[in-house]
């Protein structure tokens, strides 16, 4: 087993290029490359690339994860049976190894990827609360317009197997139960977000949740916004756009991110969250309810998700 440290892209599958990337460009992301068949968007951050569209028929390929070194690509290697790892023959280089989950999603492991200079972050103002003051002498006014990415946070995925494939994440990459989700007796497990496990630092609450919908799919991939005035300012851009929305803005309970859903001219799911929980090797893991999973602590209510 390794200890991965982080998502690292999300790839997938669509017949036009330019489509998809004047939705990602409105939704906050920015070129980084692009071939006669493929598309790299990044965020602000320094990755090279967050999101991977190849030319083909729509469909979500799989997800890439940071090894903490090349020697943690070996080790996954030996571990899993699978070839050594390989160049990356894309924009970015770097070695990777690539694995396939239970339902056949193409897993990758990462290491070595070019980075960039980061992108500044606009509209980024202090906040003011009831009880701390931040701001003092600085007036708040925002630009319109599509907001940025600052990050790719996580990845949800539907499963046909809950227990075969939390078994196979747990134990190719380390991943800590931060919620866990029951039906009937509390030791019957069927959804679970996952973090990283970087020991004492702090990490997202999740940065994999494996869902029991019965069948492989996306869920959704989510990416953090600067704060709630960019989830705001990004709903009225897309909306203005004419993109279609899914769900929100709203606070989960489990994870306690400001959320915003949206979905790509493919059908694909993609998430603007902001402030959510940080946890450690030390926090605990709830457990909840299935009913739980997608609760809300204020804002649109899971029934009205599409």
């Amino acid at each position: 087993m390794i200890k991965v440290t982080d998502v690292a892209y999300a790839r997938f599958r669509a017949p036009d290029l330019d489509k998809m990337e004047g939705f990602l460009k409105d939704f906050g992301l920015e070129r980084s490359a692009r071939t006669d068949n493929a598309l790299y968007m990044r965020a602000c951050g320094t990755s090279h690339h967050v999101h991977i569209t190849e030319l083909g028929e729509p469909a979500f390929v799989g997800m890439a994860f940071h090894a903490a070194s090349e020697d943690d690509l070996h080790n996954l290697s030996g571990f899993a049976a699978t070839a050594s790892p390989k160049e990356i023959k894309e924009p970015g280089g770097g070695k990777r190894v690539q694995v396939t989950d239970p339902d056949g999603f193409l897993v990758e492991v990462v290491y070595g990827i070019e980075e960039l200079e980061p992108i500044t972050v606009r509209n980024s103002f202090r906040p003011n609360s009831g009880t701390a003051y931040e701001r003092k002498g600085v007036f708040v006014r925002l630009e319109k317009g599509p907001i940025q990415c600052l990050r790719l946070g996580h990845v949800v995925i539907g499963v046909s197997n809950f227990k075969k494939s939390n078994d196979f994440y747990k134990s190719h990459f380390g991943f800590l139960d931060s919620d866990i989700c029951y039906e009937g007796d509390e030791n019957n497990i069927v959804l679970a977000f996952n973090r990283v496990n970087r020991g004492k630092d702090f990490v997202d609450h999740h940065t994999l949740l494996t869902a029991p919908t019965g069948k492989p799919e996306l869920g959704h991939i989510a990416f953090e916004v600067e704060d709630i005035n960019a989830i705001h300012l990004g709903h009225e851009h897309l909306q203005s756009k004419g993109y279609e929305h899914s769900w929100g803005v709203g606070r989960h309970i489990l994870g306690a991110q400001i959320f915003d859903y949206w979905f790509d001219p493919y059908g694909n799911r993609v998430e603007h969250w902001t402030d959510g929980d940080l946890l450690n090797e030390d926090s605990p893991t709830g457990v909840h309810p299935y009913g739980a999973r997608f609760s809300t602590q204020w804002g649109v209510t899971e029934s009205s998700r599409r």
